[in-house]
């Protein structure tokens, strides 16, 4: 038992290894940061205590941020587990053939970055649809351009979980679906009954990790519309990137950061324990 569970430690340790160096070590290098007015630029600096963190609760340009942050990962989530779900359900095939190829065209997205994505979907916006369909260009719409940016994300990262519901829809015995047919059950009650709560597992990964990557969404956004148009798209992160590297408020900067990291891993932990206490056990 000792064994297996040091096995499981040292595949996890090259994985936290990366993490600690990419993300873990710099995020703690720069904590202190927060209690400064550093500029970003300067040698030195002031500590200033907690002033950068009072300044948040009364900077009033920080309200669109947030509040399109909330849109971004209300909207991101339903989408974003949604449409996976139904994908999954389409996938989850009798025919083995077409469910591998049908799989391969819906995961080939996530092979693209963020970036390259938003490029390329900046360009349908603007050239193929007001040309194919006589729409504007809805990235350039301060009622539409979330959700522009959302599809956009979606079509990028839909893949990802639609393997994770795959793989839950796959574990599901076919012998309850037998009895419930036998039984007189609807496909429709099959699905309530039987199909989703068996996959609370995959629900409590997908949303938790969909809501949480749109609260802090970024390099889409930044990459799509710069956070416009006129900020309607602006995110709280990207409202970070903007004070490190236009305002020149490093520190403030940091300060935002640091709160935000904290309410993200509190959302993450709710979500995760919310959909956990739901979960069957089979």
């Amino acid at each position: 038992m000792k064994k297996r569970s040091l096995t499981k430690y040292l595949f996890a340790l090259p994985g936290f290894c990366f993490f600690a160096f990419a993300m873990l070590i710099p995020f703690m290098m720069g904590i202190h940061i927060a209690f400064t007015d550093w500029d970003g630029v300067a040698s030195t600096y002031t500590f200033v205590g907690l002033a950068n963190f009072a300044a948040i609760f009364r900077d009033t340009r920080m309200y669109a941020p947030f509040f399109n942050t909330l849109e971004f990962a209300l909207l991101g989530t339903i989408i974003g587990n949604l449409i996976p779900l139904g994908l999954a359900l389409l996938v989850n095939s009798p025919y083995r053939r077409m469910s591998s190829i049908a799989r391969v065209i819906f995961f080939v997205p996530v092979c693209l970055s963020s970036v390259l994505t938003a490029f390329l979907w900046r360009f349908i916006y603007h050239e193929f649809f007001p040309k194919v369909f006589g729409c504007r260009n809805i990235l350039g719409s301060t009622r539409w351009v979330i959700l522009g940016i959302v599809l956009i994300g979606v079509w990028n990262t839909a893949g990802t979980n639609m393997l994770i519901y795959l793989s839950g829809l796959k574990n599901i015995p076919v012998e309850l679906y037998e009895a419930a047919k036998m039984d007189g059950a609807s496909p429709c009650q099959q699905f309530g009954r039987i199909t989703l709560p068996l996959l609370m597992p995959s629900f409590s990964v997908c949303v938790t990790l969909t809501l949480t990557s749109w609260l802090k969404e970024f390099a889409t956004t930044l990459s799509a519309t710069g956070g416009g148009p006129g900020g309607a798209s602006r995110t709280i992160s990207i409202y970070v990137f903007d004070n490190l590297y236009k305002y020149y408020k490093a520190g403030y900067g940091q300060a935002i950061s640091l709160l935000f990291a904290l309410m993200l891993i509190v959302v993450g932990l709710l979500v995760s324990s919310f959909f956990r206490r739901r979960e069957i056990e089979l």
